[in-house]
């Protein structure tokens, strides 16, 4: 998948983009409406993912490592570098602190806390610049919501 992406990316960005790609730690990341929106549009800054398990991304990602963009059930349609990544066990911090401290640059409501109120580990990762390409497909099978690529 790695290859297809890199290959299709050199089609949609410049050789020195491309060159930074190569370079950085490479994931694909899954994501749903509004939030894509709201990511492509500069209003949310930060992505975040909860989980009861220590599953990707949690402890599997670092600043300036590239995000892939992929809608759910769509195409890529952009990536960004990780700004700063913070993680939280769950059992330490409360995920009322994290929703009054970066509820508004997640960009999400009550029903998404209502929904995640069970989880055990949260990632939450600040975007840096993002850069829209030119939409293209890959098949990715599976319900992996996070890929680390390289």
């Amino acid at each position: 998948m790695y290859e297809e992406i890199i290959k299709k990316l050199k089609e949609r960005v410049s050789i020195d983009e491309i060159n930074n790609i190569k370079k950085s730690n490479l994931h694909l990341g899954i994501f749903t409406e509004p939030y894509l929106t709201y990511m492509l549009n500069g209003e949310k800054k930060i992505e975040s993912r909860f989980s009861k398990n220590k599953i990707a991304p949690y402890n599997k990602i670092n600043k300036s490592d590239i995000v892939i963009v992929k809608k759910s059930g769509g195409d890529i349609v952009a990536y960004f570098t990780i700004k700063e990544v913070l993680f939280f066990d769950l059992s330490e911090t409360s995920i009322n602190e994290i929703k009054n401290k970066y509820e508004k640059e997640l960009c999400v409501d009550n029903e998404f806390w209502k929904i995640k109120q069970n989880s055990r580990y949260a990632t939450l990762i600040k975007i840096d610049e993002i850069h829209k390409i030119k939409p293209f497909h890959i098949l990715k099978k599976g319900m992996q919501t996070w890929m680390y690529l390289k």
